[in-house]
């Protein structure tokens, strides 16, 4: 092998090199800003979970009927034992979906309550839902770029040097369509047979003849 060659593999082989380090570095950021992000996320759905018990206390100052708090009560109630027992994110992405929706429902009387500590508490949780819608867009956006990467040659290849595999990500999978109800069976009508006509009193009643005196 002449020496022109021999540098030629040696150039090739630390750009390889090179290339693969500046790879599974850039992995391993992408994968500690996803932890992160996460962490993030999680610490605003709690700040979240503090702040109803708020907004309901506010609610009955402010005369709102309690069949619009029930929903959000219940919408909390479930996304924090979805938390607690650390279920799979697109499981506790649809608890919080429920709560948000919840919550925009009751919050969307604001317009029409004067009373100043619903209205702050309200406006604080509008606040926090665009943290919370902020901090999972950047999440999922970093999950996908990471979920390319690992799946993708020839960066899949990096991904396996530096640990790196696909990652779930904070978005709710479309919920399956209800099942169409079965339409009942249709019972024939049972036939129902006529009552035997009554005896008439001119009618024979059988037996030996009786001879008229």
């Amino acid at each position: 092998m002449t020496s022109v060659a021999l540098v030629i593999v040696v150039a090739v082989v630390v750009i390889v090199l090179l290339w693969t380090r500046a790879a599974v570095r850039r992995l391993r950021v992408l994968k500690m800003r996803h932890r992160d992000s996460l962490r993030l996320l999680t610490n605003e759905l709690d700040d979240r979970y503090d702040q109803v018990p708020a907004l309901i206390a506010a609610s009955a100052g402010a005369g709102l009927d309690r069949s619009r708090l029930s929903p959000v009560v219940g919408a909390r109630s479930l996304a924090i034992a979805m938390r607690d027992q650390r279920l799979p994110l697109g499981e506790r992405a649809a608890a919080e979906n429920t709560l948000s929706a919840a919550l925009h429902e009751l919050i969307g009387v604001l317009d029409g309550v004067n009373h100043w500590p619903f209205i702050r508490v309200a406006r604080e949780l509008r606040t926090r839902e665009q943290r919370i819608a902020g901090a999972a867009r950047v999440h999922n956006d970093l999950g996908r770029t990471i979920n390319t990467a690992a799946t993708t040659f020839p960066t899949s290849v990096f991904a396996r040097i530096a640990a790196v595999g696909p990652v779930p990500l904070f978005e709710v999978v479309a919920p399956l369509a209800p099942a169409p109800l079965a339409p009942a069976a249709v019972v024939p009508p049972v036939p129902v047979a006529p009552e035997p006509a009554a005896a008439s009193a001119d009618a024979p009643t059988g037996g030996s003849d009786t001879v008229a005196a």
